[in-house]
């Protein structure tokens, strides 16, 4: 009974950890993210018919080319021009953030894949419980579930 209780509250905690991270992350360069459908509608025809070629994605976000491909905090040249820029700048300090922070996405992979385990582990010792003094055959039990019990069929008279 407290095996439970304990798998039970690791599994909580480390739920609570998980949103935090979530929170703190916003989920910005996570891989599994699907593409982003940006649409731009152009107004005239002759705009219409030119080539994908002649669109100036930087020119239409009124952004410095160098940002385009940035798809958070992306500021306007008006915002550039006016204040000074905040935060890292250089190269060097924007890799070693990059790295921190799919550093802190592995770390959150992982809470999530031992908050899964920790699941199936309480699923495991709850039927192991709830079947201690009853007669049965275990048929399989693999990581990712609890184990599937078959009774025997006895004929009750």
């Amino acid at each position: 009974m407290q095996d439970i209780r304990y798998v039970e509250m690791n599994r909580v905690a480390e739920g609570k950890n998980i949103e935090r991270l979530k929170s703190e992350l916003h989920l910005l360069d996570a891989d599994g993210k699907q593409e982003n459908g940006h649409t731009f509608d152009v107004d005239s025809k002759q705009k219409r018919h030119s080539s994908l070629a002649d669109f100036d994605l930087a020119s239409h976000l009124d952004t410095a080319p160098e940002l385009v491909d940035r798809v958070y905090n992306r500021p306007t040249l008006h915002t550039l021009e006016s204040n000074t820029i905040q935060g890292a700048v250089e190269p060097l300090s924007i890799k070693k953030l990059a790295r921190q922070r799919k550093h802190q996405y592995k770390i959150l992979s992982q809470r999530i894949d031992r908050e899964k385990k920790m699941f199936v582990i309480g699923q495991k010792i709850q039927t192991r419980k709830d079947l201690h003094d009853k007669n049965v055959k275990v048929s399989k039990e693999t990581v990712n579930a609890s184990a599937v019990y078959k009774f025997e069929a006895k004929r009750k008279r």
